[in-house]
């Protein structure tokens, strides 16, 4: 809902805070609106609208072409179709705030590592994810096995509704580091003994490009900065959506350490090549749950792939 009823700086200021109010209180309202109904049955009415509402944006030529880059073989009809369960997917999201204690209690976590030591939580981690179902599953399962974590995020261009989804979300119970200085503060966390968690399907402007679903895309490395310089194992979470208000997430083995004789460059760039392929794999298996709103791909790659022909 950010920025759809302010524009920017731009504004005058009495302007830019009533729509930034206003926006936050609409949400309130829906939030009170949906809290009596059932979990299943408030995610469905988001799903419905959302699925109506997001092709009707101007995000949506930026979804339907992150999903042409994900399956280049697909014609218009079944973009179309992928693009409308990610807008129901989102819808889905926004409307299961108001029932995240019930969500979480009944969600579905699988632990594929093959550590017994990670089912104790014995050592801090560095948790990677996708865009994928609802993303605070994630947080959720990470912290049922036991670890304290803290997780980076972005904070919403509204500050007022940015406090409304925090609140919300301190039911995770889960500390929070915002993408300024959050390198340091992931590094501290580490040294502390907390694990950190990330999204790290975004594009990062000005970074370096590494494979992504067989196409350069800018990303992160600040996950393989973070293993080679404090020894922490990357783990890869995944989270899907197996209707409404119902997700599994699931654990996944560490990434392979870097070669021995590597040196620090080399064993981020081969650690980044490789989180990249699991998620770019987690995103390929289910791309109508990829919350996928911001172009992924640097825009003459996707223009040149025919990405924006639709």
């Amino acid at each position: 809902m950010a920025r759809i009823l302010w524009k920017g700086e731009d504004q005058p200021r009495w302007l830019q805070a009533g729509g930034q109010r206003l926006e936050a209180g609409l949400l309130r309202l829906l939030w009170w609106l949906l809290a009596p109904l059932s979990p299943p049955r408030a995610s469905a009415l988001g799903r419905r609208a959302f699925t109506w509402l997001g092709p009707r944006s101007a995000k949506h030529r930026h979804v339907l072409a992150n999903l042409a880059m994900v399956c280049p073989e697909a014609d218009r009809s079944r973009l179309q179709t992928l693009a409308r369960g990610v807008w129901g997917n989102i819808g889905s999201v926004v409307a299961e705030f108001p029932h995240l204690p019930r969500i979480i209690a009944e969600l579905e976590v699988v632990c594929e590592h093959p550590d017994p030591a990670f089912r104790s939580a014995r050592r801090p981690c560095i948790f990677v994810a996708a865009h994928l179902g609802n993303l605070y599953m994630s947080a959720a399962a990470i912290r049922r096995l036991g670890y304290e974590v803290d997780l980076v995020y972005s904070p919403l261009a509204n500050p007022h509704l940015d406090r409304l989804v925090q609140d919300r979300l301190q039911v995770l119970d889960c500390g929070f580091i915002t993408k300024q200085e959050a390198l340091r503060a992931m590094r501290r966390s580490l040294k502390q003994g907390r694990s950190v968690g990330l999204h790290v399907d975004v594009r990062v402007d000005g970074g370096e490009t590494f494979p992504l679903l067989g196409a350069p895309a800018t990303t992160t490395t600040a996950p393989a900065w973070l293993s080679v310089t404090t020894g922490a194992p990357i783990v890869p979470v995944r989270t899907l959506r197996l209707g409404d208000a119902r997700f599994r997430t699931t654990l996944y083995p560490p990434l392979p350490r870097p070669p021995a004789q590597a040196g620090r460059e080399e064993a981020i760039a081969f650690l980044t090549r490789r989180m990249n392929a699991v998620i770019g794999g987690f995103i390929r298996e289910h791309p109508e749950q990829w919350m996928c709103t911001k172009r992924r791909w640097p825009k003459p790659l996707m223009r040149e792939r025919g990405a924006y022909r639709f």
